[in-house]
């Protein structure tokens, strides 16, 4: 049995030049993977996910085939979808199948916290609505990236054009 403390796990501190987009987030998956005497890639990612206030997780995308489940454990905020924006708080859990447009918003006055369960496929592809942008990922042995790519327009381009 493998077992860790959320304290033990390395925090992953992800924001955008500008400062509309940021999380703090504890990759479980990876931490236990690694671990792992074989490192055997899970079939699912977990995340631990702290949304400070008036920060958006990351542009509005969807996943070509990645499927999310969020979890909020405190906190409220609001998810913005193709039907609009939807409050959200604590113990509310909602899934995001593959071409399901999604963000998460913290536009409360405190933290958000959250766990986001996504299933581990070996490639993923996400468009961006809002700049027309598409994203590649793909993994190789042992979970290490092979690298990404931004497109738009038949070229590739900065991550954050046309975000903030």
């Amino acid at each position: 049995m493998q077992k860790l403390n959320l304290g033990d796990v390395k925090i992953d501190a992800f924001a955008s030049p500008k400062g509309v987009y940021q999380v703090d987030r504890r990759e479980i998956s990876r931490h236990l993977r690694q671990q792992d005497a074989d490192s055997r890639q899970p079939a699912f990612e977990i995340e631990h996910v702290l949304l400070p206030l008036g920060k958006k997780n990351f542009p509005y995308h969807q996943h070509a085939t990645w499927w999310e489940l969020y979890y909020i454990l405190s906190g409220c905020g609001t998810v913005r979808t193709e039907d609009g924006f939807t409050k959200i708080e604590a113990n509310d859990c909602f899934v995001f199948p593959p071409g399901d447009p999604h963000q998460i918003i913290n536009d409360s006055q405190h933290d958000l916290v959250y766990l986001v369960v996504a299933n581990n496929t070996p490639f993923d592809q996400c468009y961006y609505p809002d700049s027309d942008k598409l994203w590649f990922a793909s993994t190789v042995a042992k979970g290490q990236s092979a690298g990404l790519t931004q497109v738009k327009s038949g070229f590739t381009t900065n991550y954050w054009q046309d975000e903030e």
